[in-house]
């Protein structure tokens, strides 16, 4: 019996596409150190002092993945475009991926903080849609408000800084 290298099943095809994700992961790593950029995930955590405490449902709405710039969490799993940086991530984006290619998947939820957005659930969607080349994905959003700031001194140069 001979082997045909050509012919793949969908999972390994989709295996090939994680590690090929994972060694855009490294290389992002590398061009960000070069050129002085954020490679990692924003962490929802670091703002979360500067919002007020409730959020507001927007509900289902199409959100563009160049805006989805942080995580809930998860922010050591994948890199600032959401390539899968851990090993052990290689299953459950398979499953993913390969859902993908079935019946598609439930909207993501999403932190919307400005015009940022911070993964709630969803991670692997999320790096899945990146891979796959969709510009935007259906999310459930939640949006946070900034804590106002108020002013008390006479003139913008007053205020500490």
């Amino acid at each position: 019996m001979t082997f045909n290298a050509s012919f793949s099943t969908p999972r390994s095809a989709a295996v090939v596409e994680f590690w090929r994700a994972r060694e855009q992961a490294r290389m992002s790593f590398l061009r960000a150190r070069l050129f002085v950029r954020p490679a990692r995930l924003d962490s929802f955590d670091a703002v979360l002092p500067l919002l007020l405490p409730g959020r507001r449902y927007l509900g289902n709405q199409e959100v563009s993945l160049a805006q989805v710039t942080g995580s809930v969490g998860r922010c050591a799993d994948f890199d600032r475009n959401f390539h899968p940086l851990k090993s052990h991530l290689r299953d459950r984006w398979v499953r993913v991926y390969l859902l993908s290619q079935q019946a598609g998947w439930a909207p993501v939820r999403v932190y919307k903080v400005g015009e940022h957005y911070f993964v709630e659930d969803g991670h692997h969607r999320v790096s899945v849609a990146h891979s796959l080349g969709m510009r935007s994905i259906q999310a459930e959003v939640w949006e946070y408000q900034y804590k106002s700031f108020r002013v008390e001194a006479a003139c913008w140069c007053c205020l500490p800084a």
